[in-house]
């Protein structure tokens, strides 16, 4: 047995396959490049057209649909194909299946081909399924015979017994898919081309095609070229993967090592100097990394709450109740929570989940505070709460946001004394910028004053704040405040403080700049974790304020869909030094996928001096003088300013 170095992510070789030397080259692809001409005007008639070539005016664009293509499946191979829609996938399987002729390069098959790349193309939709079968046999090269002494098993593979002598004009799309791959696959290929098919019919037939495919590969030694969407699908079937983007080879190696690249990277927009970046820390060896970070990916959105509850719960006397898709209400009731040392918990409209009415049994709070009118919180919520024997509700039922945030100020001030010296003023889309805020107006007791179009409620939020606040930080997020409001604020005596940005990335990172500036100057403990939520509806965050207060977090943004982002990440990751000692991922794997979470505890690890290209260092007395020490796992809850 001998290694075979084979072409890699970005000219570079990272991965390594072992092939048996004497193994049979069932199919070589060898530099394939395939161009398509289009035409680049529009021609309305067939004299139109005659007159343009007569003229020599026939022109065409060239669209390279793959461009130098290498590679080779041996016998036994399962051999996968990865990439974007239009990068050139489904056109090399035409090429391996003889439909198309490679414009320049060439492509041998040792062996038959049975291609499953357009299921049921030559049906008459006119015909029964019973004479279609045949029909389609026919197309695919089967002699009468075959498909004869082969009908039972088609059809009982098919399901549709029952319906044999319908005419397939009758039958759903997934049962026409359902009888194409059961005449596809009734004979026993040397090679099998398989696009896409296996997300033919319902679930269970999709597991029905999965189970013949994986009969023919280990019973019958078929080797199969496989396209498919599904990264979980090629990674559990193939032992080989290619991906190719936009025609061009990105990587071949293990499926495994292609499909993990694929997912954190493949389709995704940024600059190369990004995507190298990423690829370097990928290339960290670290099998598991499950067990070095956190991940609040519950059932539903109410557990998560009660999740991240559980970090801060003591000896409070009141629990505070948000519709977590209702932003603005977070942000007022983390704000209120802070100022009176609340539980703040998330619940449906309709009515109060199983977890939180289980958590309100445990906490015995004197008092629940709900925050949104009727629609935002329905009625029976609150009547689910009073059954639970808590001594009083109170509900702030302003429908109208700024008008809210004006009657929590006031409760705040009646029942908690006074704010701390500093207030937010914002419009209420700023999610980017008040979300980053949330762990420090929680901790420094800032009420959160929302900007509205009517005047009369910005004069209110002017007299609100002058005299009262020593400082006022404006967001703006692609939104500047009314002029009023600015011209009020400017006038008030207070520090102005402008957080401000059109993309919701950037305002968080200068966010998050800010608020370490200000841990430093008060002689703080830096932070020491982070807390990673998607720029698109980071609804778990929404609450997430006290808990991480709690456990000493930044709230970080992170769009995995954009490798300059990742990137950004992991440079602020590097630049605390070592300092980072936990990640905590907010959302199920829809937000963070598994290789994404992977990339960024792999970085936070190798700052840590934990890890390096060797793999894990377990060993404190094995780094080097230079290497960060680990923080503390146990810091305390940040205090005020």
């Amino acid at each position: 047995m001998s290694e075979v170095l084979n072409t890699s992510f970005l000219g570079d070789t990272l991965y390594k396959v072992q092939d048996q030397v004497d193994s049979k080259v069932m199919i070589d692809v060898d530099h394939v490049t395939m161009v398509f001409n289009i035409a680049s005007e529009k021609l309305n008639s067939l004299k139109e057209y005659a007159i343009a070539l007569a003229r020599h005016e026939l022109r065409f664009k060239e669209f390279h649909a793959l461009e130098d293509v290498s590679f080779q499946v041996k016998k036994g191979d399962v051999f996968g194909i990865l990439g974007t829609n239009g990068s050139g996938k489904s056109t090399m399987l035409k090429v391996v299946a003889g439909v198309l002729t490679p414009t320049k390069g060439s492509c041998t098959v040792n062996g038959k081909i049975a291609p499953l790349i357009e299921l049921g193309a030559g049906f008459d939709m006119d015909l029964t399924a019973r004479e279609n079968v045949f029909l389609n046999g026919a197309l695919l090269g089967y002699p009468k015979k075959f498909i004869e002494d082969h009908f039972d098993e088609i059809v009982e593979f098919a399901e549709v017994e029952e319906f044999l002598d319908m005419p397939l004009k009758n039958y759903s799309s997934g049962m026409v898919a359902r009888i194409a791959f059961a005449i596809a696959t009734a004979v026993v290929p040397e090679i099998l081309i398989v696009d896409e098919v296996l997300s033919v019919g319902d679930f269970m037939f999709q597991q029905k095609c999965e189970r013949r495919i994986q009969d023919l590969i280990k019973n019958h030694g078929v080797t199969v070229l496989i396209v498919s969407h599904n990264n979980d699908q090629i990674e559990r079937l193939c032992n080989k993967a290619i991906w190719i983007e936009k025609g061009h080879t990105r990587m071949i190696g293990p499926a495994k090592d292609v499909c993990s690249a694929y997912r954190v990277v493949g389709g995704r927009g940024g600059t190369p100097d990004a995507e190298h970046k990423i690829i370097d820390v990928m290339n960290l060896p670290l099998d598991d990394a499950a067990e070095y970070y956190q991940a609040l990916d519950n059932d539903n959105r109410y557990s998560t709450a009660v999740n991240m509850a559980d970090a801060y719960i003591g000896d409070q006397k009141i629990m505070e109740l948000v519709a977590s898709d209702e932003p603005g209400d977070c942000f007022l009731a983390t704000s209120l929570a802070g100022h009176l040392d609340a539980v703040l918990l998330s619940s449906p409209h309709e009515d109060l989940p199983l977890i939180a009415k289980q958590t309100i049994k445990r906490i015995v709070p004197e008092q629940v505070l709900l925050f949104g009118d009727q629609y935002a919180l329905f009625p029976k919520v609150e009547s689910s709460v009073k059954k639970l024997n808590v001594e009083s509700t109170y509900r702030f039922d302003c429908g109208n946001r700024a008008d809210m945030a004006h009657a929590v100020y006031e409760y705040g001030k009646e029942h908690g004394g006074d704010w701390g010296s500093t207030a937010v003023v914002a419009f209420k889309e700023a999610q980017a910028g008040l979300v980053t805020l949330l762990p420090y107006i929680y901790s420094n007791n800032v009420p959160v004053f929302f900007a509205d179009d009517n005047d009369e409620t910005n004069k209110r939020t002017i007299d609100a704040v002058s005299g009262n606040f020593e400082r006022v930080i404006v967001v703006e997020q692609g939104r500047e405040l009314p002029q009023l409001l600015l011209e009020g604020l400017d006038a008030c005596g207070a520090q102005i403080v402008k957080l401000e940005n059109e993309d919701a990335l950037a305002l968080n990172k200068i966010t998050n700049e800010w608020i370490e500036a200000q841990r430093t100057e008060a002689g703080l403990e830096p932070v020491d974790k982070l807390i990673l939520c998607t720029p698109y509806q980071p609804i778990d965050a929404f609450v997430a304020g006290p808990y991480a207060a709690a456990i000493n977090a930044l709230i970080v943004m992170e769009d995995p869909g954009i490798l300059d982002s990742t990137s950004a990440t992991l440079k602020y990751i590097e630049d605390r030094a070592g300092g980072i000692d936990d990640l905590v991922f907010l959302g199920g794997k829809s937000r963070f996928s598994n290789d994404d979470r992977k990339v960024l505890t792999k970085k936070m690890l190798e700052v840590r001096g934990m890890l390096n290209e060797n793999g894990l260092v377990e060993d404190e007395d094995s780094r080097t003088e230079d290497e960060p020490e680990s923080p503390n796992d146990s810091p305390e809850k940040p205090q005020g300013e």
